[in-house]
């Protein structure tokens, strides 16, 4: 059996030495997010690899100790940021890449001592053991597939999950003067205002109208438009190659009908705002910006995208501070 070339490269200069991982333009364009979310939480494992060889982590202040300050807050950041993308994120979905994986092979012939060998399973006497590994495959079928795993073998990517760099918002307002404003349930997790790539439509307004409808159920009647052009903000879609990462943006003030029915793929929750409220919300973006907000913290309870935070100052909704 011919080994693959190893999909992985460490590079040494002078200066010291990096490790770039090599994914094909093919195995890229499929992966297309997901490549974006593995890669995050893997190196958040892997600075933490690299901080406990280091020692960095072996003579942690405890809160009532002398020195306490900004070197004890930030070493307890970092290990509550490493849990969470391990436990929350990574573990999980490599977990769900093992079980779509066993499921195929054994589909395609495996048998349980083939199977419990590749695992590590083994009895006393130091063979296979298929007991075990017969039992955890038929635990594995009985559960059927788990959304993580769903995600695993999610879709080909198709043409649409490559970024366009062209994207609406709108913001909508009731009579009271609040805001509605969606949690997202992609990355960027954040509380933000109906928004959307423009893909092949070709009209930035029939896509607000669009965006609107899809994400909080409601129908715009009249569209103004306020402002646009380009901000440097990152989406979860794939970004070819020599592309950098942002948006041309078109943004809208509409007037609505109909009471907003969040839609479940896309968003977390809807809910209308007062300025003030707003405004507490884009001062959470900051203070996260600043490190004063964790992962955790921010994951509980997020700000108000951060893209948003800069449109809504430059029209004059938000303070020029916050």
């Amino acid at each position: 059996m011919v080994n693959p070339p190893l999909a992985y490269e460490q590079i040494t200069t002078p200066g010291g030495s990096e490790i770039h991982l090599r994914l094909g333009a093919a195995e890229t364009e499929l992966l297309g997010e997901a490549a974006l979310h593995l890669t995050a939480d893997l190196d958040a494992a892997l600075r933490a690899m690299a901080e406990l060889r280091s020692g960095a982590w072996d003579n942690i202040l405890g809160p009532h100790d002398e020195g306490e300050g900004r070197a004890y807050a930030h070493q307890r950041q970092r290990m509550e940021e490493t849990v969470h993308a391990l436990a929350r994120d990574l573990i999980p979905r490599l977990e769900a890449i093992q079980a779509a994986t066993l499921r195929r092979w054994k589909a395609g012939g495996a048998s349980y001592a083939e199977i419990a060998s590749a695992m590590g399973l083994s009895n006393a006497a130091g063979a296979p053991n298929r007991a075990t590994a017969q039992s955890r495959l038929r635990a594995l079928e009985a559960a059927g597939p788990s959304p993580l795993e769903r995600w695993v073998c999610g879709p080909i990517t198709h043409a649409r999950d490559v970024c366009d760099h062209t994207a609406i918002g709108v913001i909508v307002t009731d009579d009271d003067g609040r805001y509605l404003l969606i949690e997202r349930a992609e990355y960027p997790h954040a509380w933000a205002l109906p928004a959307g790539h423009v893909d092949d439509r070709d009209n930035p307004g029939k896509t607000a109208r669009e965006k609107v409808s899809e994400k909080a159920g409601l129908t715009v009647g009249q569209l103004e438009h306020m402002t646009g052009g380009w901000r440097p903000n990152r989406c979860c879609r794939l970004v070819r190659q020599g592309r950098a990462p942002g948006h041309h943006w078109t943004v809208y003030r509409a007037v609505v009908t109909g009471e907003p029915a969040p839609s479940d793929d896309e968003t977390r929750g809807v809910r209308w705002v007062t300025g003030a409220e707003l405004q507490a919300l884009a001062d959470r973006t900051a203070a996260y910006a600043r490190g004063k907000v964790t992962e955790a913290e921010w994951a509980a309870s997020p700000g108000l995208e951060d893209v948003w935070r800069w449109w809504l100052r430059r029209i004059g909704i938000l303070d020029a501070g916050a």
